[in-house]
């Protein structure tokens, strides 16, 4: 029989309050199921802990990302992801998998002991979330010993550039994409020296942890085969040439039959003959290497000739003087001249920044014109004793129209080219050069500019010698987005008429002893991972002065040796040659020294979109700029506050001659403006400041 016995009033009352528990904690449960399912949008990702490595770079390493600002929102909104960015939401999954991420960046990087743990803070009224992630680094992994094997039986040249330029060494750090590139140089310098056969072995290869320590002994064994040689030389020229023997392409190789191989050699062979200007393409090639027979490699070069003689007519589109210049003009090109690689040239060439006023106006003369024409002869021979120096002869006539004066030039300069290293070069260049100046000054103008007017106004004979070296790493002759150009300048005239003339006051055309020095450089950085977004900066910086008997005689350095500031590959605010902080009169003179900069952020918003006809919307750029900048008539004058500052915006549409540009600019701050409305912010910014910008037209970027 089964008796019910009633529970005591105290064990209702405790069962109640467990059922009532349980109750409490399953509406919590799903409230926060519910609160965790709802879009939560990242706020904030956080960073503690991480002492060797700042928040920027361990950013980069995972792949949730913080919402960009409303603003941007916005426009991701109206226009799409092209102009704007979309908000950015948790994914628990990529969470978890970000902190696994920054663990293995960890390891990588020698913390085989860090602790990583990611944690969520919810804010469910706004309904973002912010990501934090606590980091214990604890104690890095350093490298105990490295050795290398199976370089036993190398030369001991080689040997010692093995073990004495190390990536990785004992007491550095283990950082596995180290030991990677140390691999990756080993096996270069095998190949330079004879082994491009070598080959790394990773199953006698490793890394070994000590328990006690926690750092790593690494060994690294290589497999070198055997040694070869550099063997004959096959030159196959298609369609074969009379004229182009197999001289001219053994002496621009570095390397000779019976040489060690090496495979940088071969590449910078390969350089030389595409430089000459001889070929439309040449490659070196090597045969399949075969270890049964001699060691020797065996080498091909394949070359293809450009035409002999060529009648190019021209189109001009050029940015010249700070200006967009058209013109036409016709060139003749005789490749291999007389024999020895030479090349010959001849070109005549009109071109003008005033098309318009060229035939509505008074024709040449006008003073609304700026123009140019000119006859040029010039010979290249790109083998001059050695093939890193390479040399020209160049003679011109010319006539250079400015607004208020011409130029007749004459000019011939001999000019020699040397290859320094891989990405330097110098120039050294004599000019004589004859300027004759005509000036179309009414007389009001002469008498105001009396003094000045009488030096400028005479006929110059200069000796000029130029030497110019150059840096240039940049990753694309017409759109650089990484790399660097540094150049420096130093120009002298005046040393050699000095030594043949004896007595000036006898001489029928004056010159002028001069000194000037100029430096230029340009830095690209793209700020993106696919080339979106680059940000480009110049500065340019340059002083000349008169010495010697010509700082006490009535002579100026000739015109066209001036500097000139304004136009769209200056201050972008101003006109081509319109800008100087000498009085307005004299700007047209040009100065004696030189002082701008610039900064332009390049944006390709449009990629993606497509084509529009033949309009390809990946090749638009947008431009946004900043110069800034003047001249001076020395560099005594230089004042801070008479530095010009200009911004704009633009768009470039590339080409296989480089980007079409079209930039507008507007004064941000006037030096020469009346005191109290010299900045933007004292004038109205659509009746005056943006209705008097400029645009500027040009090939190519603006530097």
């Amino acid at each position: 029989m089964y008796l019910y016995k009633p529970q005591s009033t105290s064990h209702i009352v405790s069962t109640l309050l467990v059922l009532l528990c349980i109750a409490l904690s399953g509406f919590q449960a799903e409230a926060q199921s519910s609160l965790t399912d709802q879009k939560l949008e990242i706020a904030k990702i956080e960073f503690k802990g991480n002492e060797t490595f700042d928040s920027g770079t361990l950013k980069d390493i995972i792949v949730s990302r913080e919402s960009p600002s409303g603003f941007s929102q916005f426009f991701y909104r109206t226009f799409g992801e092209k102009l704007g960015s979309k908000p950015e939401y948790l994914d628990p999954v990529t969470f978890d998998d970000d902190q696994k991420r920054l663990q293995a960046y960890y390891q990588e990087n020698g913390f085989y002991d860090a602790a990583i743990i990611g944690n969520t803070r919810i804010d469910s009224v706004n309904h973002t979330v912010k990501l934090m992630f606590a980091i214990t680094e604890n104690k890095r992994s350093l490298i105990d010993s490295v050795s290398y094997r199976g370089i036993e039986t190398l030369p001991e040249d080689l040997r010692l550039k093995i073990v004495t330029e190390p990536i990785i060494f004992r007491g550095s750090p283990y950082i596995e994409s180290r030991a990677i590139a140390e691999i990756a140089r080993i096996l270069e310098l095998l190949g330079n020296h004879g082994y491009p056969m070598a080959r790394f072995d990773p199953d006698r290869s490793g890394k070994y942890k000590s328990s006690s320590t926690k750092n790593f002994s690494i060994i690294l064994v290589f497999l070198p085969g055997q040694q070869y040689h550099f063997g004959d030389v096959s030159i196959h020229v298609d369609p074969p040439r009379a004229d182009i023997t197999d001289n001219l392409s053994l002496r621009q190789l570095d390397f000779e039959s019976g040489e060690i191989y090496s495979h940088e050699k071969k590449v910078s062979s390969e350089r030389n003959l595409n430089r000459i200007g001889l070929f439309e393409s040449a490659h070196i090639e090597h045969r399949v290497l075969d270890t049964s027979t001699a060691s020797v490699v065996p080498i091909d070069i394949f070359a293809r000739p450009r035409p002999r003689n060529e009648l190019l007519p021209e189109i001009i589109a050029s940015n010249e003087n700070g200006a967009l210049n058209l013109g036409l003009g016709l060139g003749y090109t005789n490749h291999n001249f007389f024999g020895d690689a030479r090349t010959f040239n001849t070109r005549v060439r009109a071109r003008t920044q005033s098309l318009r006023e060229l035939f509505e106006g008074k024709g040449f003369r006008d003073p609304d014109v700026v123009a140019a024409l000119d006859l040029e002869f010039q010979v290249l021979q790109p083998y001059l004793f050695t093939r890193s120096l390479s040399g020209s002869w160049t003679s011109s006539i010319g006539v250079e129209k400015q607004n208020s004066y011409i130029l007749s030039i004459l000019r011939n300069r001999v000019g020699l080219s040397k290859q320094f290293a891989t990405y330097t070069y110098g120039f050294l260049d004599w000019t004589l050069e004859r300027v004759n100046p005509e000036f179309l000054l009414d007389t009001v103008t002469i008498q105001t500019l009396l003094s000045a007017f009488r030096e400028e106004d005479k006929p110059q004979f200069n000796s000029i010698l130029t030497f110019t070296i150059q840096r240039d790493k940049t990753n694309d002759i017409f759109s650089p987005t990484d790399g660097f150009f540094h150049s420096l300048s130093l120009e002298e005239s005046g040393i050699l008429p000095k030594l043949l003339v004896r007595d000036r006051a006898t001489t029928h055309t004056p010159f002028t002893e001069y000194y000037k020095v100029t430096l230029f450089g340009r830095w690209y950085n793209d700020l993106t991972p696919n080339r979106f977004n680059i940000l480009a900066v110049k500065l340019k910086s340059g002083y000349q002065n008169k010495y010697g008997e010509s700082k006490y005689l009535a002579v100026r350095i000739p015109l066209n040796r001036r500097f000139f500031a304004g136009g769209s590959s200056s201050v972008r605010g101003w006109k081509a040659r319109e800008l100087g902080a000498m009085p307005d009169e004299l700007v047209q003179f040009g100065g004696n020294f030189i002082f701008e900069g610039s900064a332009e952020l390049r944006v390709n918003h449009f990629r993606g979109f497509g084509k529009l006809g033949f309009i390809k919307f990946d090749n638009i750029w947008g431009v946004y700029f900043l110069d800034f900048g003047n001249i001076w008539s020395d560099i005594s004058d230089f004042k801070m506050k008479e530095i010009a500052i200009a911004a704009g915006f633009g768009f470039r549409y590339d080409t296989f001659f480089g980007p079409f540009r079209v930039d507008y600019g507007f004064r941000l701050y006037d030096p020469k403006e009346e005191v109290g409305r010299q900045t933007i912010f004292r004038k109205q910014f659509w009746g005056e400041t943006f209705s008097n910008g400029v645009i500027h037209f040009g090939i190519g970027h603006a530097f």
